[in-house]
């Protein structure tokens, strides 16, 4: 018997609470807690469970703020195990004494990219610390109850509180939910689970439990399907059936139902592993529970005919043969890897990797469903396992070039560039015209300042159309570098604002050789790449070519001049802002109240491919505008900037105003003390301007920042603060912190 008497184990519930019942008994079963507990609005008469009135619950955010604000009254203990009806304990061995040093932990929730995935409320282990702090009138409920705590609030949390969040390694040993469990953790929470921790015998009684609400709920449906998967037949007629009970026209429950049925019918007493009843001494699946020859091989002719739809981009015809087979096979690899992987390539990680994983364990011999699934787990941040997954498929296929190019990016994702290039070099080497892998392999070589073989790599871009291949092409011939004396040269912008406001310095070394520079870019570039010396003329896109006797892409400038890490041009500020733009802004500085004025911007392009790393939402860093001294103004243009009205905590940051030209907020920036962004082009605009800026950095280093490095190569007023561990912006956002609240008391 596990004894946890600092715990109290506690379920929330006014729709459910003969489930909520049955949950707290699951979770007791082998554990002894100091009380078990369940807060409902219905008398009910039972000895083993301490029974509360509350008020009813009515729906989720009530329920939210209930957790938020009113848990507190109903817990003496430590420690508090907050579960509710689908979720639940189901190996008492995997506790560890480990969890209540944490204040909050719960199952990681995979789909979001930074250090605040602990996680998921459904089954969650909080101290009552952490219920005290919560009664902060500063901390306001924002959507669910656990996204307020883990992500809205979790810095404020962390820094004026001292609440410790559980690591993302405890939080998978301690409970699942949507990602696919490593081991069988203490518990989990999810009612598509189900069919992993409930019996079969239980699992096709329980639907006629579920309220009108459960049966409606995507979740249910879910549940379904993985019972299709699982050939728990009996269990998922029974999910169907309830499912029509509610929604009779739902065309996908009538069909799983009458699949589900035929096979229930059909199946023989024995299940699929169990001995088989004719006495033969092998399994049933092995025996007269095998599809007959005929059957498989229409199957597999579906199959492959399904597997050619897939590759020629036609899945909405393969997926149901692909479910039609699994019905018939629940074990099929071939038919759960490609399903598997064309949930990979919608985005769907939550079914993609069981599928992936299930599918390389029984069929271990193949590379592709190695590499594949390592794919999946890169996309779910899961790079050490990747790594592993890559590497397993090049023991058994060494000239798998695809897996050498995606081996070299998640050692990449590491910081493990030398190692990366050697993969890279590997995958080049057996197959030269294997575009993507030089374009990774001059970044890792740039990253490396191996910057004379970086700048011939890099010119691959060109030939990507998502980079400088997609760009505007130009007339005439292609400057070759050679005496640029008396020429005029066009040279072309390309990629994003970043990367046109980095390299436009060249433009100045172009006219100390002698040439007349003239900047193609776009019109938001114009106004300022025209202050940039040497450029003698700015032509837009779009408008008529002007005369010039070759052309060049910018991002090719570096390798023309053989820039090295010793020559890098870093005379700052190279941009200026126009004198009538200066001027605009005046009238909007005087809304500061502060001593001092600091520009934020906090996300980036959301069509960059690594968004997802290095943008932040603005209420992490809520605890920077609790500085006394500062003015804020926001210097984030786009979606992101409607973060600001639903920032409690940013209420008094100056909004850029909808539509503000590139040139007026570089006017801005010109005119604050010190800019905190984001790796974007406001960090290029305000290097370029030579304005204080502190850059937030993700772990996976940018070649144009150096591993370990504080400081920027580039840009001589930028300060790098970069998170020590991937996805880790808590720790980021603490160093800025203390930093921030020195530099203001040593200029205020």
């Amino acid at each position: 018997m596990l004894e946890l008497p600092s715990v109290t184990l506690c379920c929330i519930d006014t729709a459910n609470p003969l489930l909520a019942l049955r949950a707290l008994r699951q979770s007791s079963a082998g554990i002894r807690f100091a009380r078990t507990l369940l807060l409902t609005d219905r008398s009910i008469d039972v000895s083993d469970i301490e029974v509360r009135l509350i008020s009813p619950i009515a729906s989720r955010s009530e329920y939210s703020a209930f957790v938020l604000k009113k848990l507190l009254d109903h817990i003496e203990t430590p420690h508090l195990l907050l579960i509710q009806w689908d979720g639940y304990v189901i190996n008492p061995s995997a506790w560890r004494d480990e969890f209540l040093a944490c204040d909050y932990i719960g199952a990681k929730w995979f789909w979001h990219e930074d250090a605040h995935r602990v996680g998921n409320g459904g089954f969650s282990l909080r101290s009552r610390k952490l219920l005290v702090a919560l009664q902060d009138p500063r901390i306001e409920l924002d959507g669910a109850e656990d996204e307020t705590i883990c992500r809205k609030f979790r810095p404020y949390l962390e820094q004026e509180h001292g609440i410790v969040f559980a690591s993302e390694a405890l939080a998978d040993e301690f409970a699942f939910e949507a990602a696919y469990p490593i081991g069988k953790p203490f518990g989990f929470h999810g009612l598509f689970n189900f069919c992993r921790v409930v019996s079969a015998q239980e699992l096709h009684l329980l639907p006629r439990l579920f309220t009108p609400a459960i049966a409606r709920s995507p979740q249910l449906l879910q549940l379904g399907r993985n019972c299709l998967a699982l050939g728990e037949w009996r269990s998922a007629a029974a999910v169907f059936r309830r499912i029509l009970d509610e929604t009779p026209d739902s065309v996908e429950a009538r069909t799983s139902l009458d699949n589900a049925s035929k096979n229930a019918a059909a199946a023989p007493p024995a299940g699929r592993n169990d001995p088989c009843p004719c006495g033969s001494g092998k399994r049933f699946k092995h025996c007269h529970g095998a599809f007959g020859a005929s059957n498989a091989a229409v199957l597999m002719q579906k199959l492959e005919r399904a597997v050619a739809l897939h590759r020629t981009g036609d899945t909405a015809t393969a997926l149901p043969i692909y479910l039609e087979v699994l019905s018939q096979q629940p074990d099929n690899p071939v038919a759960q890897h490609f399903l598997g992987v064309m949930h990979y390539q919608r985005g769907n990680l939550e079914d993609a990797l069981p599928l992936l994983e299930r599918a390389a364990a029984l069929q271990h011999d193949e590379p592709e469903f190695h590499n594949n699934f390592g794919l999946a787990l890169a996309a779910a941040d899961r790079e050490e396992d990747a790594i592993a997954e890559y590497r397993v498929a090049l023991e058994l296929k060494p000239d798998h070039a695809v897996a050498w190019n995606n081996l070299g990016l998640a050692l990449q994702a590491q910081n493990e560039v030398r190692s990366a290039i050697d993969a890279f070099r590997r995958a080049l080497a057996l197959e030269p015209d294997f575009t993507r892998a030089r374009w990774n392999l001059a970044l890792a070589l740039l990253a490396d300042a191996q910057f004379d073989e970086g700048w011939r790599e890099y010119e691959t871009r060109l030939d990507l159309p998502e980079l400088g291949g997609s760009a505007e092409s130009c007339p005439g011939p292609l400057w070759d570098g050679s005496a640029p004396g008396g020429k005029t040269l066009l040279v072309r912008t390309e990629q994003g604002l970043g990367d046109s406001l980095h390299f436009a310095r060249y433009a100045t070394l172009l006219a100390r050789a002698g040439a007349r520079c003239v900047m193609r870019c776009s019109e938001a570039l114009a106004p300022l790449l025209a202050t940039v010396a040497g450029v003698a003329e700015v032509s837009r896109e779009g408008e008529t070519f002007p005369p010039y006797d070759a052309h060049i892409p910018l991002l090719s400038l570096p390798r023309v001049f053989g820039t090295t890490p010793e020559t890098i041009p870093r005379t700052v500020p190279y941009i200026s802002v126009p004198e009538m733009n200066r001027a605009a802004v005046h009238t909007y500085l005087r809304r500061a109240s502060g001593s001092r004025r600091v520009g934020v911007c906090w996300a980036g392009s959301p069509k960059n491919a690594n968004d997802r790393n290095r943008s932040v939402r603005l209420a992490w860093l809520a605890p920077l505008f609790a500085v006394p001294g500062i003015s804020w103004f926001s210097l984030q243009a786009g979606d992101a900037a409607a973060q600001l009205a639903a920032t409690p905590a940013a209420s008094e940051v100056v909004p850029l105003p909808l539509g503000t030209p590139l040139v007026d907020t570089a006017a801005l920036i010109n005119e604050l003390d010190l800019i905190v962004t984001v790796e974007t082009a406001i960090a290029h605009l305000a290097g370029a301007l030579g304005r204080p800026t502190w850059v937030l950095v993700p772990f996976a280093l940018d070649w144009r920042w150096r591993v370990g490095d504080v400081d920027s190569p580039w840009y001589p007023t930028l300060r790098l603060f970069r998170q020590p561990r991937a996805h880790d912006w808590s720790s980021v956002v603490s160093n800025l912190l203390a930093e921030l609240r020195a530099w203001a008391s040593q200029t205020s």
